[in-house]
């Protein structure tokens, strides 16, 4: 005989449509039935959040009904879960299972943005989300504690300004990081850890091996470490602040594989079990789909490669003018900066002074004088490119994936996909969905900002329209030349 076994749902309308699947099922399969009479004292049973307790069986499959719209936007709500007490009618749910849990879902841990999604019964979600995913069950929150030392202030000031969210004294099973490096695209995680050992460090083999044994417990947790010593950074700061930023797009390209491993896009395809023992917990991974990334490209980075006969500032002009016009084949619409970060790159320079964007500037000119290239504000397109929305999710430039260096008309193009293709959407709606072809797992205010000003240009130039709340195509004509 087998498992006692029964199916836990999030909402009365998710348990009626899985009750009404699955009398269906049962006509058309009467074979099964002796599935359903195998264990009368405890028979087979559905039921939603606010009427399973007192029921337990041997499984519990939980079926969570929360997930993207067609347009991949994912709403943080969460009926009874966001309210008052949410935490205990979780805990009701999932301690229904006397053996083991299986989660269905297309969502995971990592798509609950907290900041947008409040309550603690929303926490006790994500944190269940989690474990099912990973079989671990920590989160990493910020102490509030103040920094160790002089040492990790300014390391952290340093990466500040550089852009980089830093948070300093963050706990994660039961120990504290000095600085964590917080993913702007993805709210709740973070990207690096970073430890900032003082001389006594090198000095004491106790204390290294015990550090040691805390970072093999921290990586356990998924964490990726990067170690500074206070006297390197002393003697040659900015060298060690390339190498941390160096790690932290390295950890970042590091996540980003990871979770495409784990996850998987591929459309059609059934979602896999995650099954979540009582005493051992084994992750088999989820499959969830995409519908936004799947109408993206991926950005591809020019790799120009330089003249080392000059240095960058005295190549010829003719030379840099050549190479400006590849790098915009390959990547156009690109912003002026990008540009200048390519050519820079290929001779190995950290950065370009006044002397160099100049030279740049001058060279970018006459390419375009040459015809194939034009420049709209501060961006570069390329005649012969036609221009699509494309997912920045693994690109190496930083600058790349900055809001205010995407052209609006590629954003422009990205808006036009997903209008035609739903026939209508809300703002938010757009937002989101531009946001996710271009390889953005949240959005930021910034970006936010930067794609609703697209759409009103559209809408002031009749490409776009607003209609019963929706905003559709304008003028054909228009939204043709919009393209």
């Amino acid at each position: 005989m087998g498992a006692g076994q029964g199916v836990a749902t999030f909402s009365v309308s998710q348990r009626k449509a899985i009750q009404d699947e699955l009398e269906i099922l049962r006509r058309l399969n009467p074979q099964y039935e002796d599935f359903f009479n195998s264990h009368p004292a405890e028979p087979f049973f559905i039921k939603n959040l606010e009427n399973i307790q007192g029921d337990e069986r041997d499984v519990i499959m939980i079926s969570v009904g929360y997930a993207r719209n067609k347009q991949g936007y994912l709403a943080m709500r969460f009926g009874p879960l966001g309210s008052q007490g949410g935490e205990r009618r979780l805990n009701v749910l999932i301690s229904r299972a006397k053996r083991r849990c299986e989660v269905f879902a297309s969502i995971t841990d990592e798509d609950i943005d907290l900041e947008r999604a409040k309550g603690v019964g929303v926490l006790a979600f994500k944190l269940f989300l989690q474990y099912a995913r990973t079989g671990r069950l920590s989160m990493s929150t910020v102490s509030g504690r103040p920094m160790d030392s002089v040492f990790e202030e300014q390391v952290a000031s340093a990466l500040q300004k550089r852009g980089y969210q830093v948070h300093p004294q963050v706990g994660i099973a039961g120990f504290f990081i000095d600085l964590a490096i917080a993913d702007p695209d993805l709210p709740g995680r973070y990207l690096l850890g970073i430890e900032c050992d003082g001389s006594a460090y090198h000095s004491s083999r106790s204390a290294r091996e015990r550090d040691r044994l805390r970072q093999a417990v921290l990586e356990d947790h998924g964490w990726i470490i990067h170690r500074i010593w206070s006297t390197d950074w002393f003697q040659r700061p900015e060298e060690q602040l390339q190498k941390v930023i160096y790690a932290i797009e390295n950890a970042k390209r590091e996540l980003n594989n990871r979770a495409e491993h784990t996850y998987g896009r591929s459309r059609a395809v059934p979602v896999d079990i995650v099954t979540v023992e009582r005493e051992d917990v084994v992750e088999i991974g989820l499959d969830r789909t995409d519908s936004a990334n799947d109408q993206s490209i991926i950005y591809e980075e020019a790799q120009p490669e330089a003249n080392l006969s000059y240095a960058l500032h005295e190549t010829p002009t003719g030379i840099l003018a050549d190479m400006v016009e590849k790098i915009v084949f390959t990547e156009s619409p690109i912003h002026l900066n990008e540009v200048i970060t390519r050519l820079r790159s290929a001779w190995g320079l950290q950065r370009a002074g006044a002397r160099i964007e100049s030279v740049v500037s001058q060279a970018a000119q006459i390419a375009c004088k040459r015809g194939k290239i034009y420049k709209e504000q501060e961006f570069f397109i390329h005649k012969e490119v036609a221009i699509r929305i494309r997912n920045r999710q693994h690109v190496l430039s930083a600058g790349v994936r900055k809001p205010e260096l995407i052209a609006p008309i590629e954003i422009a193009s990205g808006v036009f996909d997903i209008v035609s293709a739903s026939l209508g959407a809300t703002e938010d709606e757009i937002i989101t969905s531009v946001s996710r072809m271009l390889g953005f797992k949240s959005t930021s205010s910034l970006l936010r900002k930067v794609i609703s000003e697209v759409i009103e240009q559209e809408i002031k130039d009749n490409r776009l329209k607003q209609q019963d709340g929706l905003i559709v195509i304008g003028d054909a004509s228009s939204a043709q030349k919009a393209i």
